[in-house]
């Protein structure tokens, strides 16, 4: 043990590049930025429909 209580086994767990994470969080901010942009083309769709038909 190094003296932080973090067993030498895990002291360095989070340094190796994982492929499956890095693509996790790839499709994450995917799937985030197109439910973003269906909320801004549905509301101001909802809006224009308002003012024409308002």
């Amino acid at each position: 043990m190094t003296g932080n209580g973090i067993p030498p086994e895990l002291e360095f767990a989070d340094d190796d590049p994982d492929p499956r994470r890095e693509r996790r969080q790839r499709r994450t901010r995917f799937v985030a930025w197109v439910v973003i942009g269906a909320l801004i083309l549905t509301g101001g769709g909802a809006t224009v429909f308002a003012l024409l038909f308002g």
